[in-house]
């Protein structure tokens, strides 16, 4: 592994993943500023709600394409050829950078749309297990809150890495994955439980349900309301 091109591939990955390309075109789309509306998330979900479907778009592709596959594959095979472990870093470098923005005041989306290009690059099989038992669980059982499928299937992540066999790198890839998607869950939002602390019960609607409170529809409602 040359030290001085993997360093500096992890550091561009890092920096690419924290252009705040939602709240940049929400700044476009009528000069929206999606830190201060709906979950105050700078992602394409948030985006999605502020501005609409035509406007995330672009920032979903950009998210899959450039911040998640694009350092992958720079740092694969086909280009630069460092090693499983760089293109292991420089994936979780992305989704890190994504979620805790350095341009944005370390403020940041989900890392979803990251995680889905830098996981297809990096071993498509397991992005289609992962992606597939959120679309089981939604189309297929009475449980229908996306939400919680997702979660289900980042926690899963590292065991179907495991079962099927892969490099130990993409297993340690999963794992760090999970926890970076957890610790996002539940820093995010605003503290809206109680008294204004964080409780046991916050951190579990967070990590779980990805928002304050377990009804979603009471959740959406209050969020319409402050804005």
């Amino acid at each position: 592994m040359d030290l001085v091109p993997s360093i500096a591939l992890v550091a561009g990955a890092y920096l690419v993943g924290s252009i705040p390309s939602s709240y940049l075109v929400g700044r476009l789309a009528g000069g929206i500023d999606i830190r201060e509306r709906g979950s105050k998330n700078v992602g394409a979900s948030n985006l999605t709600a502020q501005a609409g479907a035509w406007w995330a778009a672009p920032v979903v592709l950009f998210d899959i394409l450039v911040k998640g596959a694009l350092p992958v594959f720079i740092a694969s095979d086909k280009v630069l050829g460092l090693g499983l472990g760089v293109e292991v870093a420089a994936g979780i470098a992305g989704i890190t950078s994504h979620n805790w923005s350095v341009f944005s005041s370390f403020h940041g989306g989900r890392g979803m749309a990251t995680a889905l290009g830098s996981t297809g690059a990096l071993n498509f099989p397991l992005l289609i297990v992962y992606g597939s038992i959120a679309a089981l669980g939604v189309l297929f059982t009475p449980w229908k809150d996306s939400a919680v499928w997702w979660m289900i299937a980042v926690i899963l992540m590292p065991v179907w890495a495991a079962l099927l066999n892969l490099p130990v790198e993409i297993v340690w890839y999963a794992i760090a994955f999970a926890v970076v998607i957890a610790a996002k869950r539940m820093t995010s939002n605003s503290l809206r439980d109680g008294d204004g602390k964080f409780t046991a019960r916050l951190l579990w609607n967070r990590l779980v349900f990805d928002r304050d409170i377990a009804d979603r529809a009471a959740w959406l409602a209050q969020t319409q309301e402050e804005h």
